[in-house]
């Protein structure tokens, strides 16, 4: 029976059915597409919602970071076990690689012929068959040989190799030994109180405290054996350490992460709270780490530009000096930073987020000397009054007190680390005062430009203001004018030697030498 064709309404209907259903699956994937994005969209003001909380959340822990730098601090022990910086030599095993592994040695089974069957053996005869076994023999001795040489050649780079390893492990012995000789000494000499060994250990200690990785590590230090004392002269954490922001949020409209700016009031007492704790943490460890200090001094720095010249300067925002007894006593973990230096004395400057500097209670500049017990030379000159008959120490020691009964403060330096300065004198007074450095010449014979050239260079070397070079003899013409050029420095012969401790110390004292009648006498 044939197939009816559709009707043309049933055709029409099956057109609109179909239309129908490609229409509802447009709406659908339409409607899918309108949900994927608006997941997608979502799903993005999520994420920069997430990332302004996260960018806050680091802000929150930047700031808690330097609001505990004390706390933290406190937490563990300052001291620094010497031994546990010893190093043991690294011994890495000897391996050889390939060389190490023999070759498979030859053998005979490896070459030898097979054995013919019985018609074979019929057929081709003894002769043939004692002729393959020959010809096999000469391979395998010919192998033998080979291995051998190839043998030889292998233990000798074995050989090699092993001596070089050995070479290196003794290279590492011999570093490990070296850097552990030199722990060694560095602790006898803090056990000892040697200056240097000392030094080094504090800078050692103060190297590790637990400050963020932000900030500066920059530190000098000097140890006085005699006092006791230390001075520090650490560069403080630069400002911007200090978040600027509050934290962060999320403006949707204009799909932009918009910071929360900090209150200005804020940002400068957190940076003055964080150093403050600097301070604290670093007088605190020093004493921890080193029980035989009485007295630590710290000034506290921070590099910046000043705006009047734009150079580089270095203004000190903290200084402290306090003894052990004195600082043993605060309960630090209870203490407002703050409060606590006002409470020892320190000085702060009113402010540090200006970098507005202060002068540093103790002077690190001039503690960098290495100082003497002064001595009573004075008191020698009643039964010695000829000055050649002094020791050079003598001497020295006796222009530091004319120095001193004219008004300044004067230390004499140890001979063994003068870096060319006899004596440093200061002058208290405001605006024309100033560091000196003085080099005392106890000579017979006349004092050349070259001695005003090395003052000059000490000076600059020092950064002293003015520098003074008295002598028991005198001075070369070129010698006056040199020091007339310089500008910064007095020159002080025999004569006028003889006539300051006259006028200063109350003492007759002569100077023993020939002095020719064309010596040079400089300004009257």
């Amino acid at each position: 029976m044939a197939k009816r064709s559709p009707s043309a309404a049933e055709y029409h209907r099956r057109q609109q059915a179909q239309a129908k259903e490609a229409a509802r699956q447009q709406r659908a994937a339409e409607n899918a597409a309108k949900a994927t994005q608006r997941a997608e969209r979502e799903n993005y003001l999520a994420s920069r919602g997430r990332e302004a909380d996260n960018k806050t959340h680091e802000v929150q822990q930047r700031v808690l970071s330097l609001q505990s730098l004390l706390e933290v601090g406190l937490r563990r022990s300052a001291r620094v076990d010497l031994v546990s910086l010893k190093k043991a030599p690294e011994n890495p095993p000897f391996a050889p690689g390939a060389v190490g592994v023999p070759a498979q040695r030859p053998s005979w089974e490896m070459f030898a012929p097979s054995r013919p069957g019985m018609i074979k053996s019929v057929l081709e005869g003894r002769t043939r068959q004692e002729q393959r076994e020959l010809a096999a023999k000469r391979q395998y001795e010919a192998a033998q040989r080979s291995w051998e040489q190839s043998e030889h050649v292998r233990l000798e780079q074995l050989a090699a190799l092993r001596r070089e390893h050995l070479g290196l492990l003794a290279t590492k012995q011999q570093a490990a030994d070296a850097h552990n000789r030199t722990i060694d000494e560095l602790a006898s000499g803090v056990r000892s109180r040697r200056k240097d060994a000392v030094e080094k250990y504090l800078q050692t200690v103060l190297r590790r405290m637990p400050l963020p990785a932000a900030f500066t590590r920059r530190s000098e230090v000097i140890y006085s054996p005699h006092a006791e004392q230390v001075v520090v002269k650490l560069q403080l954490p630069s400002r911007d350490v200090v978040p600027v922001v509050k934290g962060y949020s999320y403006i949707q409209s204009k799909d932009e992460i918009r910071p929360a700016p900090r209150p200005a009031k804020e940002v400068a007492e957190l940076y003055r709270a964080t150093i403050a704790q600097v301070a604290l943490l670093v007088t605190r460890d020093l004493f921890d780490a080193d029980q035989m200090l009485r007295e630590v001094g710290f000034n506290g720095h921070v590099d910046t530009v000043d705006p009047a010249t734009g150079q580089s300067v270095y203004p000190c925002l903290i200084s402290l000096t306090v003894d052990r007894d004195r600082f043993s006593s605060l309960n630090l973990r209870q203490v407002n930073p703050e409060d606590c230096l006002r409470h020892l004395n320190a000085l702060v400057s009113q402010h540090p987020y200006e970098l507005k500097g202060i002068t540093p209670i103790l002077d690190f500049e001039r503690s960098k000397y290495a100082f003497v017990e002064g001595m009573d030379a004075v008191a020698m000159l009643d039964s010695r009054p000829d000055l050649m008959q002094l020791s050079a120490g003598e001497f020295e020691h006796l222009v530091r007190q004319v120095f001193e009964a004219m008004g300044m403060q004067g230390w004499t330096t140890t001979p063994s680390k003068d870096d060319g300065v006899d004596g440093v004198v200061f002058n208290p007074t405001p605006f024309v005062g100033g560091l000196t450095i003085v080099q005392a010449k106890r000579y017979k014979d006349v004092v050349g430009v070259n001695h005003i050239r090395e003052l000059a260079g000490a000076m600059e070397e020092k950064k002293a203001g003015h520098g003074v070079l008295v002598t028991t003899s005198w001075f070369t013409a070129g010698g006056w004018q040199k020091a007339r050029e310089h500008g910064r420095i007095e020159l002080v012969d025999g004569p006028r030697l003889v006539h300051l401790i006259k006028e200063h110390l109350g003492k007759d004292v002569l100077i023993g030498i020939k002095r020719p009648k064309t010596a040079s006498t400089g300004p009257s």
